[in-house]
């Protein structure tokens, strides 16, 4: 069996809908790893550019996208590695070259955190708010004035905070005031360009490693419960980033309850499960940017939980979802598919 099809074939065997587009990415990634393939990652002006290789090492996929986890997912399917049932509506959730560009105009080369944060930031200032949720294996990110009116939405494959990034990209007169309040700021992702710097991105040992490369010397590396946080770790052990974004980092880590209770699953694949059942049980969520990302969990106004992320809002989703009261979300329906005895004669 050639190298395509080994994948293919795993990972239709373990996809899991549920776990949406990040989800999805990552299992992906995990396979690839475990059959021999290599995945490599870049930043660029509008992005981060993904390849993938065989165990041969022969390019079989590309793809770009805001930050390094959606570019990967794009070369996973350029690559055909996902199931056709499900690639065709992943690829609808890739953000386009317009919507890239725009986003490269806040901040650019694959940061999305910083413009995302400083937007909620300034919408809760103001009296508005953000809502985040699943929409098929995709996410939504709904912005709100102080009047309660909707200023712009948008829907992505990935992380919500890249779904926050194309909708205030999509307001202009939003993007071009977190444009001019980011001017000057260091950007860590055109530091790693100018220096024609790599990132190498596997799944071994239940978790994610991320090797930053110029050329074949690795000048740091570390692990993480997905993409985004093993590269920004291994982006600090290479030197990158202040002290105190350093420290916050590991904070977060130190607090974080899932590691003691880790499931094999990346971060995003269970805050999308999470979402998804929010979802169905009628409670949103809301992010605000405190020094954390912060996800308010809410049924109608009522706050029912609070947790905090840091890269991304899954996790601040998962967090949230560990320190509220699970029967709020969980509220177990009548088991489906259990089989029934029609009478008592026994």
């Amino acid at each position: 069996m050639d190298f395509q099809s080994e994948v293919l074939q795993k990972v239709k065997r373990d996809l899991n809908p549920h776990e949406g587009a990040c989800g999805i990415c990552h299992l992906t990634l995990k396979t690839i790893s475990e059959v021999g393939g290599k995945v490599f990652s870049y930043e660029v002006p509008d992005g981060s550019v993904s390849k993938i290789l065989d165990h041969n090492g022969e390019n079989i996929g590309e793809g770009i996208d805001l930050v390094w986890a959606p570019s990967i997912l794009a070369a996973q399917l350029d690559a055909g590695l996902i199931p056709a049932s499900i690639s065709r509506n992943l690829k609808k959730l890739l953000t386009n070259a317009q919507d890239r560009q725009k986003v490269a105009e806040m901040f650019g080369y694959g940061r999305c955190v910083t413009p995302a944060g400083k937007a909620i930031s300034i919408l809760w200032q103001e009296g508005g708010r953000v809502e985040i949720g699943r929409e098929e294996l995709g996410i939504y990110a709904l912005l709100y004035n102080a009047e309660g009116r909707l200023i712009s939405e948008a829907v992505t494959g990935f992380c919500p905070i890249c779904a926050v990034n194309i909708s205030v990209a999509q307001n202009k007169k939003l993007r071009q005031r977190i444009k001019k309040e980011l001017e000057g700021r260091p950007n860590t992702g055109r530091q790693k360009y100018d220096q024609g710097l790599i990132n190498r991105v596997e799944w071994k040992k239940r978790r994610v490693f991320t090797y930053i490369q110029q050329g074949e010397k690795i000048i740091g590396m570390n692990w993480g419960c997905c993409i985004a946080y093993a590269t920004v770790r291994a982006e600090i052990a290479a030197g990158f980033g202040s002290r105190k974004w350093n420290l916050l980092f590991k904070h977060y880590c130190d607090f974080c309850p899932l590691k003691h209770c880790w499931t094999r699953k990346t971060m995003g694949a269970l805050g999308n499960v999470v979402l998804d059942r929010m979802q169905n049980v009628g409670i949103k969520e809301r992010l605000k940017k405190d020094e954390y990302l912060t996800a308010i969990l809410c049924r109608d106004d009522n706050k029912i939980g609070e947790g905090i992320g840091t890269l991304c809002s899954l996790s601040a989703t998962v967090n949230a979802f560990l320190k509220s009261d699970a029967v709020e979300i969980l509220r177990p329906s009548p088991a489906t598919g259990f089989p029934y005895k029609e009478n008592n004669d026994q």
